[in-house]
């Protein structure tokens, strides 16, 4: 059975339509070209006749035939099976033919045919005539016969009629056995096309209920096998989707649920009196702390999906790169000291670019952080502006853990946690994909040289300013 709006069945009869309209445009061209070559042959064999009719009655002439012969020879050449040839005066009247049998009986002359041969006429003319198809050619001779100044020739090809009925016959045979050939043909051909569509649509709807687990199977590299291939990237890309969706609300859940739990115990213990008044302002600090964390990767959820969706814009400034490095490493002395760690800047001047200083300065502040956060005690770090033509490349290196290279397609993806792959801190792993959206937006690269247990270096261009 067809369903009327699968593709499928569009397909196949869409296909069969044309191929159905094909054939009859062939069988009108092939019958009209049968029929204008059956009619020239019949003009090829009446031309052929008359300059044998023309000869004979030459010959009577020359060598003095008495009527019976020439009657003799002329019912012998003027009888052929398919056709009658008879030779009359300008009346009608036979003079000679094939006899008057019933067999082959005389068949009278039309009189407008009559008229128009007389009038000097070639006269060819087809169809019905007593029910019977008929085809009649006729014109006047140029030798006379006995009195007769211009006898006229007149051929009749009759039952034509069987001749189309086998042509049709035929046509008719081929039309059928080709339908039925091609439609055998393109139903074969329509479920192979469509199969891979129907499997697409199936598993198009495990998609929809979030079971990733199948792929459409298809070799050919046609445009059916580029749609599979996208459609398998598409679901190797919700089923990412979908596990980074799980892993963020785990990792957020996670994130809040750390600092809430100690704000509240913090809060029970204050007003149970249980922490004494003197200590009271530590467990506040560590209140506030928790505090600034949740906003953080609130904030960072945020910008993130500012910054994905295209909501947020560059407003590009002149101002000192210089400066804002030495403030930033000013605001992160206290977790350096922490670490006992030594930052290290060096710039041969002051450069002046042309970016978004608040968006350079998440960039700056998450790379730095970074560094600090994957640094071993005791380690240096590493910042420099290194000027390269109308840029100025900015550097910042550790000598902390580092990362394999097979991580390094990672760590831009959103959620994706950075520090389980790097060491045993928790994140929501925001840092890196915000730092990579930010420097996309400022149309430059950013670039990683790592290697584990010598640590990491990222470093990008800003123009500078003209």
């Amino acid at each position: 059975m067809l369903k009327k709006n699968s593709i499928f069945s569009r397909m196949f009869l869409s296909y069969s339509f044309i191929i159905v309209i094909s054939f009859l445009f062939f069988i009108a061209v092939f019958f009209y070209l049968f029929h204008l070559n059956f009619y020239k042959e019949f003009e090829d064999i009446y031309q052929h006749q008359y300059e044998q009719v023309e000869n004979q009655l030459q010959n009577q002439q020359r060598f003095n035939w008495s009527d019976s012969e020439t009657a003799k020879i002329f019912a012998q050449s003027l009888n052929q099976p398919d056709y009658l040839i008879y030779l009359v005066d300008e009346t009608g009247e036979q003079i000679y033919g094939p006899g008057l049998t019933e067999a082959s009986p005389f068949i009278p002359i039309p009189e407008d045919i009559l008229e128009q041969v007389i009038a000097g006429e070639k006269v060819s003319e087809g169809g019905f005539v007593d029910g019977e198809l008929r085809y009649t050619i006729a014109s006047t001779l140029h030798t006379n016969i006995d009195d007769v100044e211009r006898p006229i020739m007149v051929m009749i090809f009759h039952e034509l009629h069987h001749e189309y009925k086998q042509i049709i016959f035929m046509i008719l045979f081929t039309f059928i056995i080709g339908i039925l050939f091609a439609g055998i043909i393109l139903w074969f051909m329509s479920k192979r096309i469509s199969a891979p569509l129907r499997e697409m649509s199936e598993i198009a709807r495990h998609y929809a209920t979030g079971d990733f687990s199948k792929s459409v199977q298809y070799e050919l590299n046609d445009e059916i096998g580029q749609l599979a291939k996208s459609f398998t990237y598409m679901a190797d890309e919700l089923n990412h989707l979908e596990k980074t969706r799980r892993q963020f609300i785990s990792n957020v859940s996670h994130e809040l649920r750390s600092p809430l739990t100690s704000i509240k115990g913090f809060i029970i213990a204050l007003m149970d009196g249980t922490i004494p008044a003197h200590k009271q302002a530590h467990y506040y600090g560590l209140m506030k702390d928790e505090t600034e964390r949740m906003i953080k990767l609130v904030n960072d959820t945020l910008d993130m999906n500012q910054l994905e969706e295209g909501h947020q814009k560059l407003f590009r400034t002149d101002y000192n790169l210089t400066e804002q490095i030495n403030a930033i490493i000013h605001k992160f002395e206290p977790h350096s000291k922490e670490k006992q760690l030594k930052i290290s800047f060096q710039a041969d001047q002051d450069y002046v670019v042309n970016a978004d200083k608040e968006r350079m300065e998440q960039v700056l502040v998450n790379l730095i952080h970074n560094a600090i956060q994957f640094s071993n005690m005791y380690e240096r770090i590493d910042i420099k502006l290194i000027r390269e033509g109308r840029h100025v490349r900015v550097l910042i290196k550790d000598y902390g853990i580092g990362m394999e290279e097979k991580q390094l397609d990672l760590i831009w993806r959103r959620f994706y946690k950075v520090d389980e792959a790097r060491s045993s801190k928790t994140g929501a792993g925001l840092g890196l994909a915000i730092v990579k959206s930010i420097l996309d937006l400022h149309e430059t690269e950013v670039e990683v040289e790592t290697k584990p247990g010598e640590g990491t270096a990222f470093s990008f261009k800003l123009p500078l300013s003209h």
